[in-house]
């Protein structure tokens, strides 16, 4: 459970406040009468140079003491560095926001996909799909009430594979908030999940080349058996 303390600004018409989250090095900021990104879209930037392409972001990163920025609709979640303290840097994430807010500059290029990781796939069984679907539906509202998110990278023998996002990526409860809350979750309403894991974004690559082989593997083999069984 995140600690409320907000923080407000009011500079040049746009109210904005900052809220805690269960992660001490992220700040969540708000506005109580603006959006920042479209309906469903989600923006994760994890270092200064992924974030050339939004305005927002790049200006945070150039704040100095900044290690991550989540963009969502109704919030920004900035991750700080360890030397950094949030009285002073809050000041300035207000002030870059405000400035950007008003520039008139967009967030990022508007073909970004919103949430392709819980979209129904073809290849998707009745399994994964009611995962998807639970992830959707119930537990990213849940984890972006504490500025943060969570991706669904893959599905293997019953383990569904995670990645978390913005507060939630580096907070020190996030092994809980992943066992404690969303594993029994998914359990709960999904008897074929045993298992989740978390994946870093280092992993994603090399498990999503796995996860697709294996699946490949399976449909070349069905293929065959249903060869064999029309001669």
């Amino acid at each position: 459970v995140s600690t409320q303390s907000t923080w407000a600004s009011s500079r040049r018409g746009l109210l904005l406040k900052s809220a805690a989250t269960p992660n001490p090095e992220c700040l969540k900021f708000f506005s109580l009468d603006d959006t920042f990104a479209n309906p469903g879209q989600v923006l994760d930037f994890t270092s200064a140079h992924s974030a050339f392409k939004s305005p927002l972001a790049r200006s945070l990163f150039e704040l100095g003491g900044v290690r991550a920025v989540f963009i969502a609709e109704d919030y920004v979640t900035v991750t700080k560095d360890e030397k950094s303290e949030w009285p002073t840097l809050s000041s300035k994430v207000f002030a870059a926001i405000t400035n950007w807010k008003h520039s008139g500059e967009p967030l990022i290029d508007e073909t970004a996909p919103s949430h392709p990781d819980t979209a129904p796939h073809p290849d998707d069984d009745e399994v994964v799909l009611a995962v998807k679907e639970l992830l959707e539906s119930r537990i990213r509202p849940m984890v972006q009430k504490d500025g943060g998110n969570i991706k669904y990278v893959g599905m293997d023998d019953g383990v569904v594979y995670l990645q978390m996002q913005g507060a939630c990526s580096s907070c020190p409860s996030s092994s809980v908030t992943l066992k404690g809350g969303i594993e029994r979750m998914l359990m709960h309403w999904i008897p074929e999940v045993e298992e989740i894991r978390e994946v870093t974004e280092g992993d994603i690559g090399e498990l999503e080349i796995k996860l697709s082989k294996k699946k490949y593997d399976a449909k070349l083999k069905q293929e065959q058996e249903e060869k064999k069984q029309t001669k």
